[in-house]
Order: C-alpha cells, then sequence, then structure tokens
C-alpha cells in the first residue's frame, strides 16, 4: 500500500478549514432559518387579508352599456345567456382578446395599479387541446397549468401589468371552476415596475401553438373589478 506525504503546511492548512467549518456552522443555519422564514411570509401574503372593492370594472348581471370589445375570428368575445363574458378560444393562432370601458358612475375611464392593492377575477377556463398524432388519431389534453393569463395597457396599448390566472390559486393551476382570483399589485407590475400610466383595457392574449395542436376553450368571467387592502 503507497502513502502519500503530507507536507507540514498542507497538514495545516486542512486543520484551519475544519476548525473554521466548526465554527462558522451555525451561522449558516441560523442564515437559513431566516430564509425559510421570510419565503413563508411571502407564501402567504395572498390569503385571508380583508379587501374593500373600489371599483368594479364588470359584473354579471350588471349594465354593460360601457363596455365594448375587441377580437378576431379564432376568438370571439360575447356575452352568455346569464350575463357572463366569454372569450371563445380555438384554433393554434395568436389571439389578442381585449376589453375596454367608458367611464360611468363610479369607474373613471382609467385608473393606476399604484393607486390599488388587487385586481379581482372571478373567472373560470374551460376546455381542452385537440392534439393531432401522426396517425390522424386526435387526442384531448389539458397541462394543470395553461400559462394563460391577462395583461393591463394603457390608451396607447402599452402593458403596464400582467399575470397568469394560475399564480393565485393554491395548486397552482388554472382553475377550471369558477374561482375568485386576488392578485396583488406587486405580482402584476413584477415586470413592468417601471410604468404607472392609466389602465384603459384589459386583454387575455395568448401566443400562437404548434400546428397539430388546436385549442378549445372558453374563458367565462364573472366579474373585474380592482380593491384596496381593508384598514387594520
Amino acid at each position: 500500500m503507497l502513502l502519500e506525504k503530507v507536507s507540514p503546511n498542507r497538514s495545516a492548512l486542512h486543520l484551519s478549514r475544519i476548525v473554521a467549518a466548526y465554527f462558522l456552522l451555525p451561522f449558516a443555519f441560523c442564515f437559513l432559518n431566516q430564509k425559510v422564514s421570510a419565503f413563508d411570509v411571502i407564501k402567504n401574503v395572498n390569503s385571508g387579508k380583508p379587501m374593500i372593492e373600489k371599483l368594479v370594472i364588470f359584473e354579471k348581471g350588471k349594465p354593460t352599456d360601457h363596455l365594448s370589445f375587441v377580437d378576431t375570428e379564432n376568438c370571439k368575445l360575447s356575452f352568455t345567456a346569464d350575463g357572463s363574458i366569454e372569450c371563445r378560444i380555438q384554433g393554434n393562432l395568436e389571439i389578442k382578446p381585449l376589453i375596454k370601458w367608458k367611464a360611468k358612475e363610479g369607474l373613471p375611464a382609467g385608473f393606476r395599479l399604484r393607486d390599488y392593492d388587487y385586481i379581482i377575477l372571478t373567472c373560470r377556463m374551460e376546455g381542452t387541446n385537440k392534439i393531432t398524432a401522426a396517425n390522424g388519431k386526435v387526442n384531448e389534453n389539458r397541462p394543470p397549468n395553461l400559462w394563460y393569463g391577462f395583461q393591463l395597457y394603457d390608451a396607447n396599448g402599452i402593458r403596464q401589468g400582467t399575470a397568469s390566472l394560475a399564480d393565485v390559486t393554491d395548486t397552482l393551476t388554472t382553475p377550471d371552476k369558477t374561482t375568485v382570483l386576488k392578485f396583488p399589485m406587486t405580482l402584476i407590475r413584477y415586470w413592468d415596475l417601471d410604468k404607472n400610466d392609466e389602465i384603459q383595457s384589459i386583454g387575455f392574449p395568448w401566443g400562437k401553438t404548434r400546428p397539430e395542436i388546436n385549442r378549445d376553450f372558453r374563458l367565462i368571467i364573472e366579474k373585474i373589478a380592482v380593491a384596496v387592502d381593508a384598514p387594520q
């Protein structure tokens, strides 16, 4: 058996590293515990806090004369029999449906995201992808997270904020049942912190997908509102 001769200098270096690790390890665990605690707080920021609705852009069953739609052939916006907004999505092309509003009593023509705390959407996303295989067979598929959401625009169509419908659900999945989704402005403005122009429309865009995938979805919206935290 061959033994490596270790110089005194190397031995001293190894010993110093061991001693340093021994004394620094408790501090490392302390740091990690602080990080874990911080993430616990952030995770629960959207749960259980009372809020006050300040603006209602749309509510099922209420007058809609102030609303207007912008849609395309493969994505139609309309009102359902019960007064909800339906965004009908078909095909695989890019879509950019848009809901605009005019000022009315209790609702200005525009508002700034920094003046409020939440966007509230009561909605659900029904449907699946129809995928055509090489043999011509069509299968249905629906990933838990569809990576589909909304964007908020100013008068010039410049995005001021965005979020995915799955971002604030308990399971981080796109809801297929009617759900009240509470989006904090800190989330919505994450990619657009430098912007603060007045919001005058909300859109539900989706990029094009592969040719063998045909989307067949219905986004049903029952309410769009803007809220603030209730005083404590």
